[in-house]
């Protein structure tokens, strides 16, 4: 219990450990010595409103054009609140073969690198909502991070050999890396645009290994001609949560939301193809 609660300290931490100095501590800087009053600049020109909207579309990688997405408010809205359902049900989706795995005591079909890669990937895409302060993306993680930690605690003990190197050294090495880069983020006291970009980055690029680790067994599929160790339900679930973030990153011009969703159904569409021309055995 007391891991759990330190997890959760560390990983509840970059939302404020990256905010930077406020504009009152900064130096006024060319002040001017003159006893003429300022000139005003010309209200198109001092639009905060304005200066602050692109900056808004910058730091999330948007283009300045507009797009007929983000005016739409099923797809800025509804959408995403689906999202939430969806993404949650992807999590979720490897729960019945976990239990019947840990209730037999044997993993049979259940392949355990998916599992390994969510448990980091979850928490990065966590990690990245908290920054952004976007509560679709922070929300649609927060049951995904705590289900796939239980998943790897209990698939451990079911892993032999090289199965169980290789998953230990998968959530050992991505965590690390993880961490490390969080420290370099924080201690190197980055601007939040350049935290955001590198958070966003980091976790689009665990969830495009985390949508094609289900392929990892493709070699087996082709030559058993038997999918069994592609889960059904997290097929069905990727395609369509990915679909439906795909559409919402679209919307608010964020790449980092729009780029790897539409890589994940693109893997969830070979996956289904696969099951199709495969069947379970």
């Amino acid at each position: 219990m007391k891991s759990v609660l330190v997890l959760l300290a560390v990983f509840a931490a970059p939302a404020h450990a990256w905010i930077g100095r406020s504009l009152s501590d900064l130096p006024i800087l060319n002040k001017s010595k003159s006893n003429y009053p300022a000139r005003p600049f010309p209200a198109r020109e001092s639009s905060i409103d304005g200066i602050m909207a692109k900056k808004r579309m910058d730091i999330r990688g948007g283009s300045s054009l507009e797009m007929s997405l983000d005016t739409n408010p099923i797809i800025t809205s509804l959408i995403p609140r689906i999202g939430i359902v969806t993404s949650t049900l992807l999590y979720f989706s490897p729960m019945a073969a976990v239990r019947a795995a840990s209730k037999d005591n044997t993993l049979g079909d259940l392949n355990p690198v998916p599992l390994a890669i969510m448990a980091v990937s979850s928490i990065c895409w966590l990690a990245y909502g908290l920054s952004i302060q976007d509560p679709y993306v922070t929300l649609s993680n927060v049951p995904g991070c705590i289900v796939a930690i239980w998943y790897v605690t209990a698939v451990l003990p079911l892993l032999k050999g090289s199965q169980l190197q290789t998953t230990q050294n998968i959530v050992v090495v991505l965590s690390a890396v993880t961490i490390n880069l969080w420290a370099y983020l924080s201690l190197t006291k980055k601007a939040m645009v350049q935290v955001r970009s590198a958070l966003g980055l980091y976790a689009s690029a665990l969830f495009v290994v985390l949508s094609g680790s289900p392929l990892s067994t493709i070699k087996t599929v082709l030559s058993t001609r038997n999918s069994g160790t592609i889960l059904t339900p997290l097929t069905i679930a990727q395609v369509t949560n990915c679909g439906l973030w795909s559409a919402y990153g679209l919307a608010i011009k964020d790449k980092f939301v729009y780029g790897p969703n539409l890589t994940g159904f693109s893997f969830g569409l070979v996956q289904l193809v696969l099951k199709l021309w495969f069947p379970s055995k």
